[in-house]
């Protein structure tokens, strides 16, 4: 694989995207993306890296009573964030070869070749994964399944509201993606040796070069 990769995962909450990047990152051998934009944008822009995390993948506002009107959110620090981040996702796809999640890269590098995936799975089975992670890696504040089922289904309307606000396509529609993969039938590592074969056995392909594989076997 001599050229260079790009790779943009999107995913629903608890689906395993942050995992299933890293994976295929570390397996194709390129760099990985998740927090690093956030930390970059921190550098950009001055703000607080808790702050910036607080405001990431989130769209503006525009209900009744909001703080900002339309205009105002223009020039905020919300704004702000958002353009630094999409452009430190360009200057990623510039520099190399990498795996980026979430944050609308895939629509970002729109004119970049690239190869987006969406992860998902059942809800149950999110919220299940979720509970699991959060309650192994602090026992001391324990979650039950209201409080995980109030979170999924939270971020994955932040995430909808975000992707469609900035793109104005369809979050998870099957015609926004390369690969759209049930990570609750493939697994963790079933994704990543999914996407790895689609990136190898795709590669230089369209949907034209099976008619002239077949016009050679006449």
């Amino acid at each position: 694989m001599d050229d260079k990769i790009i790779v943009t995962i999107d995913r629903e909450f608890g689906s395993g995207g942050h995992e299933v990047a890293k994976r295929l990152a570390e397996r194709l051998g390129i760099a990985f993306y998740d927090e690093e934009i956030i930390q970059r944008a921190a550098e950009c822009t001055g703000y607080h890296e808790e702050y910036i995390r607080d405001n990431d993948e989130k769209a503006p506002d525009f209900s009744f009573g909001s703080i900002f009107s339309a205009i105002d959110v223009q020039s905020s620090p919300f704004t702000k964030i958002q353009e630094e981040e999409f452009n430190i996702i360009r200057e990623i796809a510039a520099e190399g070869s990498c795996v980026i999640v979430g944050r609308a890269a895939d629509y970002i590098l729109s004119e970049e070749r690239h190869v987006s995936i969406f992860l998902f799975a059942p809800f149950e089975e999110r919220v299940r994964r979720k509970l699991q992670i959060h309650n192994t890696q602090e026992p001391e504040n324990l979650f039950d399944v209201p409080t995980v089922e109030k979170k999924v289904k939270q971020i994955d309307k932040q995430r909808r509201r975000y992707y469609e606000f900035y793109t104005d396509n369809s979050w998870g529609g099957r015609d926004e993606y390369d690969l759209l993969i049930n990570t609750s039938r493939a697994g963790i590592e079933g994704a990543v040796d999914i996407i790895e074969a689609y990136i190898k056995g795709g590669k230089d392909k369209d949907l034209l070069s099976d008619l002239e594989d077949l016009k050679d076997q006449q």
